[in-house]
């Protein structure tokens, strides 16, 4: 065999190499990937599909290989199913991703996002990938984060109080009320950094509330201080904000948190004097 011949053997057995490493990659990835893959011609029918596909739809192979894509919705939406799908196989784009729920094979409901692409040959589309991600879990927490909040936001708005936040390295504030309304400011001019909040406060008040800050911040403290807070249109009004530190894992202040409430009722009808701020703080 001629050098030349040789050579030309030996790139034919590096390039089928590549190719089987190639394969042996794409099985790894797609027998145990967590999202659900299936591959389909394009009259819908399924000609490959991984486990997650199987476990996330509850169906068998046989129930699904060969046969059309559809058989994962409930029969009354199957035709349209087809026909959205024969739309995506035809049109010049790709859909954004969806979101919505689906029935297993069971009748349990599964919420997921569907994404999907195409394989080609010569530009021409061959086969779609479709590619679904189940979001049940993240819909739940979201759904209970979302009525935890909403209880919270019922509680403060019962008790006339706030939540605040305020991160250190941004140096911004964020209330769960809006500030503004609050204090008769013209909508947009609180920039919600610290040094703006203590400008709110009564000048007499402002060195002691700074102190008190930074001093739980210092100390690792949690803190109670009530104190005047200025009006745009100069009325004053007295709040109490109760505090804590968050730290990281290496103990350094990453922020506060809390809450405030407007206090000016109970100031004008007990008998601490109305002049100062005062405050508690705790370990």
């Amino acid at each position: 065999m001629s050098d030349a011949a040789s050579e030309k053997q030996r790139a034919l057995q590096h390039a089928d190499e590549i190719l089987q490493d190639s394969e042996r990659l794409f099985r790894a990835v797609w027998e145990h990937a967590s999202d659900a893959m299936a591959l389909s011609t394009s009259d819908g029918t399924v000609f490959a599909a991984n486990p997650a596909y199987f476990h996330l739809y509850g169906y068998s192979s046989e129930d699904v290989i060969g046969k059309n894509f559809s058989i994962i919705f409930p029969e009354e939406n199957r035709t349209l199913a087809q026909e959205m799908y024969g739309y995506f196989f035809q049109s010049p784009t790709i859909s954004p991703s969806v979101e919505g729920p689906i029935r297993r094979a069971d009748g349990t409901e599964r919420f997921i996002e569907s994404r999907y692409t195409f394989l080609t040959d010569q530009g021409q589309r061959i086969a779609m990938l479709s590619i679904v991600r189940d979001m049940t879990e993240q819909k739940r927490a979201k759904e209970a984060l979302w009525i935890s909040e909403e209880k919270l936001r019922v509680a403060l708005e019962v008790g006339h109080m706030d939540s605040w936040d305020w991160d250190i390295a941004s140096n911004t504030i964020r209330w769960s009320a809006n500030p503004e309304v609050a204090s008769g400011l013209v909508q947009g001019s609180f920039s919600a950094s610290y040094e703006t909040f203590l400008e709110l406060v009564h000048p007499q008040d402002r060195t002691l509330v700074d102190q008190e800050i930074k001093r739980a911040l210092e100390e690792g403290i949690d803190y109670t201080i009530e104190f005047r807070m200025m009006n745009a249109d100069g009325t004053l009004r007295w709040a109490r904000i109760q505090g804590q530190v968050l730290y990281d894992e290496a103990g350094k202040p990453l922020g506060m948190m809390g809450i405030s409430m407007d206090v000016t009722q109970v100031r004008q009808s007990d008998s601490l004097p109305n002049d100062r701020a005062y405050h508690t703080n705790t370990h």
